[in-house]
């Protein structure tokens, strides 16, 4: 009897135990095909994914830029009223500035037709002319113009607020309130009846600057002169107070 029950056992141990291979093999499976099936997955999407950082934008290749109206000054000052009248203080300021900005760009464009177009053998390229405001009551207004000709000498002109065009140690250079006993690069000069810094590097070659009026600067740089004197000559080709002039500095 003893016997039977033990057989009876082991048989049942048995079934189970085969049940518990089934189902562990069973689990071993899905575990199996879940990493396959994840692998695959993952290899599609890195696939998709270098499909998408190999394809690159459509290149442009027309188009020419945009145009370059011109700001109707008067409208601005319409808007300007018109939005201060409707208490829109907002949109009035913002017309004001729009309207500064187009007088701004238009003295700009005046000035740059008053400047030579040859300055001792050099030609100025039309391209480099620039004319920069914020429109900002001539904090952040500069106008540049460049002159280049052979053996790589150019001229580089720029007028406009000095803080825009120099930082604070370049102001303090110009206006002569910075000097040390060893400065041999630099030195306190007479420009058109107005004072000014001449300086030289071997690196940037000769830089004038000449402050006048409230807060604007005449700043002219060259590149590959032979002497101080030829850039002066260069310099002297600029007319500082038909400059004032339009600028309103006189």
């Amino acid at each position: 009897m003893l016997t039977l029950i033990f057989f009876i056992g082991v048989l049942t141990i048995q079934a189970q135990g085969s049940l518990i291979r089934k189902a562990k093999d069973r689990v071993e499976n899905k575990i199996v095909d879940k990493i396959f099936n994840d692998s695959d997955e993952s290899k599609e999407t890195e696939t998709e994914v270098k499909d998408s950082e190999a394809s690159e934008p459509t290149r442009n290749r027309k188009g020419s830029g945009l145009s370059q109206d011109v700001p109707d000054v008067n409208q601005y000052i319409a808007d300007a009223d018109a939005a201060y009248s409707k208490k829109s203080y907002s949109e009035a300021k913002a017309a004001v500035r729009q309207a500064i900005w187009g007088v701004e760009l238009e003295i700009g464009q005046n000035i740059l037709k008053s400047l030579p177009e040859t300055v001792d053998g050099l030609k100025y390229v039309p391209e480099e002319d620039r004319v920069t405001s914020t429109g900002v009551g001539f904090v952040g207004f500069v106008i540049e113009r460049v002159y280049q000709g052979k053996d790589d000498m150019e001229l580089r002109v720029s007028i406009g607020n000095d803080a825009a065009l120099l930082g604070l140690a370049g102001m303090y250079m110009v206006g002569g309130m910075y000097q040390t006993t060893d400065e041999t690069n630099q030195k306190q000069t007479r420009f058109k009846e107005h004072r000014a810094t001449i300086s030289y590097d071997d690196y940037e070659g000769y830089s004038l600057g000449v402050p006048f009026g409230q807060s604007s600067v005449f700043l002219v740089k060259g590149a590959n002169f032979e002497t101080e004197t030829q850039f002066m000559s260069a310099a002297n080709h600029f007319d500082l107070d038909r400059i004032k002039k339009e600028l309103g500095e006189q």
